[in-house]
């Protein structure tokens, strides 16, 4: 459309600029792209892309710290085991003295020189079991392993908690059920419960009873009263450790477990000794007892330790996977922003040739007046 001539608005000037400008910023923006390697500097750029690469980003980062938890346990449980390697190889030597020590064929000086030997042993597993820590933290001197306190009621000689093969006890107030023939052992606190068959125990007797799904062992004497079992109540305190080896807030991103104690206490030979024929028959059982402890706390490391291994593996796979779909959304596709860098250095050149020529046009009124 003719335009004739005039001065005020050099409409051809206006739309030569506007070209310009935009081609200007277009440049500006492909250069931006090549320089940072993004497609998306910011959320204008693609408002949905960058939310989604936001997200993604943030899951990546959440699940590198669990990894990182995964890969610190399996180091502190090779700490544990590696003393619980140990300990077993004392408990070895104990046994060799115990079954040395239980014959007939030896004198007191022979037997207390034994016994001195396995007492020194029996000092120096729980050295190792006080001293052993990764970080700071006791590892297996008890302190990994639940409590039970405030026992109330008549009958009750004992409460102990699984100490070893890394089970959890649960906290809470647990409490007695009685029908003939079984007992119920119930968590107040959780609803859990495990019933097992019951026979009183008779005068001068106690019998032991293990609830083993809810970690407990309970020894009752004949005075525990069937007819006020509710009465009888204590309470459980968990400790162990919590390891979270997902990035989400739920029990799937969580790895609960304890260690066992594993000082001589803990493996129930404080009070064994080889000092006479029938302390040294009575300790090759407890020593038994305490070597399958033992094993069962190496059983129960090198499984965890199995699948944090798996567990460290499926976050590399998981981040590596994110960062690929990250790639796609966020980074910039060099071969075609460089064809578009080359597009727009055009137009700009262009346009800048094309304003000069457009603000001449101004300049053919002044030829017109002159003559």
């Amino acid at each position: 459309m003719a335009t004739g001539f005039n001065v005020n608005s050099n409409i051809s000037s206006m739309k030569t600029y506007r070209a310009f400008a935009h081609s200007q910023t277009k440049l500006e923006e492909s250069i931006e792209r090549l320089s940072t390697g993004l497609r998306i500097n910011k959320a204008s750029d693609d408002t949905e892309g960058a939310a989604i690469a936001t997200r993604l980003s943030n899951r990546v980062r959440s699940l590198q710290k669990a990894q990182t938890n995964s890969k610190r346990t399996i180091d502190m449980l090779q700490t544990a085991e590696g003393s619980l390697n140990d300990i077993h190889n004392i408990l070895a030597r104990m046994r060799e003295l115990a079954v040395q020590s239980a014959s007939d064929n030896l004198n007191t000086k022979d037997r207390s020189t034994i016994d001195m030997e396995y007492q020194q042993l029996k000092s120096e597993i729980d050295r190792i079991a006080k001293s052993t820590e990764y970080n700071q933290i006791k590892l297996i001197d008890g302190s990994q392993k639940a409590t039970v306190s405030t026992v109330t009621g008549v009958g009750i000689d004992s409460v102990s908690t699984a100490g070893h093969g890394g089970q959890k006890v649960n906290s809470g107030s647990y409490s007695f059920e009685y029908k003939p023939g079984s007992l119920k052992l119930v968590n107040k606190t959780t609803g859990e419960f495990e019933v097992v068959d019951f026979t009183p125990a008779s005068a001068g007797e106690i019998k032991t009873y293990q609830f083993s799904s809810l970690g407990l062992t309970v020894s009752f004497d004949e005075e525990f009263d069937l007819n006020n079992v509710a009465n009888s109540t204590f309470e459980v305190t968990a400790t162990g450790s919590t390891v979270q080896i997902g990035a989400d807030d739920d029990a799937d991103s969580n790895l609960d477990f304890t260690l066992g104690d594993a000082t001589a206490k803990g493996l129930r030979l404080s009070q064994s000794s080889l000092d006479n024929l029938a302390g040294a028959q009575a300790a090759i059982s407890s020593l038994d007892a305490a070597i399958e402890a033992i094993n069962d706390d190496r059983s129960f490391i090198g499984a965890t330790q199995n699948r944090l291994e798996f567990t460290a593996t499926n976050a590399d796979s998981t981040i590596v996977n994110l960062k690929a779909s990250i790639s796609t959304i966020r980074d910039v596709d060099y071969a075609k922003e460089a064809m578009e860098l080359a597009k727009y250095q055009i137009l700009v050149q262009s346009g800048s040739a094309m304003m000069v020529q457009a603000n001449q046009i101004s300049q053919t009124v002044l030829q017109l007046m002159q003559q």
